[in-house]
């Protein structure tokens, strides 16, 4: 299993995973309260051509599927006594792409109220079973201006660790938000609209992107989510 640790800094631009806390209105709670929600982004990219001389758009996005989490892990450390205060929600969870919501809903968690000197979020893909951990379906339209269904699948149990270091204080009767923004379209950033046109596709005229279906541009797209490594924080 693969965890990626995003150290975070003061005013970092998203890539393509990411955290922002913003404080939301909420009922009173006599504990504060952290909230998770998931931005899945459907707009299109402009891919690279791979030709010199083409200038003509090429374009891939992302409209529909799931991602089926694990595990998600809320982790805070006091500055007074060290003590780590870990939250587990632990129910098998899917994100369903075209909406960001998640069945079972895990929106909110509590949280003691305090001042804090750091705090780490993860979320853990699962792994379980032959069935992706990622299915997203999308568009590919190449140089002649033909849409292509295309299909990404991943299965592991990778495990995206994003830690914040700083003073983060949470008050009673207070909400917090941890916005996730999934962008899959820039995962393919280094893949080009020529190796897309050759791809090979299923029986059902589908290019299947995975680890045993046109393997080289996965690996490309895999190490797209190795470069998540930006985020912007707001409290």
């Amino acid at each position: 299993m693969k965890k990626k640790k995003l150290k975070i800094l003061a005013l970092a631009t998203l890539v393509a995973t990411g955290f922002a806390f913003t404080s939301c209105e909420e009922d009173k709670q006599s504990e504060p309260q952290i909230g998770l929600k998931f931005n899945t982004v459907q707009t299109p990219i402009t891919l690279n051509s791979g030709l010199k001389s083409a200038q003509q758009t090429k374009e891939l996005s992302f409209n529909s599927g799931t991602i089926t989490l694990r595990e998600v892990q809320f982790e805070v450390e006091t500055d007074e006594d060290s003590v780590e205060v870990n939250f587990n929600l632990e129910a098998i969870t899917e994100i369903d792409f075209a909406t960001g919501e998640t069945n079972p809903d895990i929106s909110y968690a509590q949280i003691p109220a305090g001042t804090y000197n750091a705090m780490e979020v993860e979320i853990e893909l699962q792994d379980e079973g032959d069935a992706p951990s990622v299915v997203l379906n999308g568009t590919f339209v190449d140089v002649e201006g033909v849409s292509h269904d295309l299909r990404f699948e991943f299965n592991s149990g990778e495990t995206f660790e994003v830690e914040k270091e700083g003073t983060i204080k949470f008050d009673t009767n207070e909400s917090a938000l941890a916005q996730v923004t999934i962008d899959p379209a820039a995962w393919f950033a280094e893949v080009t609209a020529a190796q897309l046109s050759a791809a090979t596709k299923n029986d059902n005229g589908v290019i299947v992107i995975s680890s045993t279906q046109n393997p080289e541009i996965f690996d490309i797209a895999a190490d797209g989510l190795d470069m998540a490594t930006e985020i912007e924080i707001e409290n």
